[in-house]
């Protein structure tokens, strides 16, 4: 269910949390929504998108469990008691927007709005998704900047997600959030944000997207482990309507992706012998 990837030689880690699509006969035969409508859910692609950087061994993490099934970047206690079939504690966290908006650590809703499940979850359903799934992936995680931080005094971790276009304002290409700063140094911020200006890619910075769990988790520049999350415009590489990939527009943006990535990396590998 994770597919993981380990050279600490390197400062940069990706992770890719939401483009997994191994959808499980146990999962499908206990909702009320066709398989196509959750694939609106998924950060289509971003996973083959990044296939040549990561052919470059970098570090990474990869969940091939979709993310309506479990979501590895909410906080593990974002649970809707109301999905359940028997009381849990109250935790603080049912009440965050995530939560309530029906797209907590397990989705209650799709994208559409529509609701997922014909029945309501056992805490047993919800604690083996937890096991089995999500805090594998986080501990991939911890281990890759662990070992990674051996290495290097500062180190980065591209948390790579996708975004529908009708989100966006002026035709924004890339939406980088840094958690306003606190996820990351400004340094590393400016250095991909050099990048993708050269590479002629319109950005905007934390608007409408600042870091999900995994940055504002993993994030503590101070402690040399920088964060920055980076969303794709889905137009740039696929038809949003029909999900069918735009090969050309895909090979482009996989290759540009790939400079952009290694050149930072030679930056950011001088820059920790400074």
């Amino acid at each position: 269910m994770i597919i993981s990837n380990i050279n600490n030689s390197l400062p940069i880690i990706i992770s890719i949390p939401h483009s997994g699509t191994n959808y499980s006969r146990d999962f499908l035969k206990n909702i009320l929504l066709s398989k196509k409508e959750l694939e609106y859910s998924e950060d289509n692609y971003v996973d083959k998108i990044l296939d040549k950087t990561l052919n470059n061994n970098f570090s990474f993490v990869k969940a091939k469990f979709p993310r309506s099934f479990i979501d590895v970047n909410r906080h593990p206690l974002e649970i809707d008691p109301l999905m359940l079939s028997s009381p849990i504690p109250k935790f603080s966290q049912a009440n965050s927007i995530k939560t309530r908006n029906g797209i907590g650590v397990i989705h209650k809703v799709s994208s559409n709005g529509n609701e997922i499940y014909d029945r309501l979850l056992t805490r047993r359903e919800v604690i083996k998704r937890l096991l089995s799934h999500y805090f594998p992936y986080h501990k991939s995680l911890k281990m890759l900047i662990k070992k990674t931080k051996k290495n290097y005094k500062d180190i980065l971790v591209l948390d790579f997600h996708s975004m529908p276009s009708n989100f966006l304002d002026n035709n924004i290409d890339i939406v980088l959030g840094n958690n306003y700063n606190l996820s990351s140094n400004k340094i590393f911020s400016s250095k991909i944000i050099k990048y993708f200006n050269i590479n002629q890619y319109s950005l905007s910075i934390n608007n409408p997207y600042s870091g999900g769990y995994i940055t504002k988790y993993y994030g503590n520049p101070l402690d040399g482990v920088n964060v920055l999350q980076i969303e794709i415009n889905r137009s740039l590489y696929m038809n949003e309507k029909t999900l069918n990939l735009l090969d050309d527009k895909m090979d482009l943006l996989s290759n540009n992706l790939c400079i952009i990535i290694k050149n930072l990396c030679k930056e950011l590998i001088k820059y920790n012998k400074i």
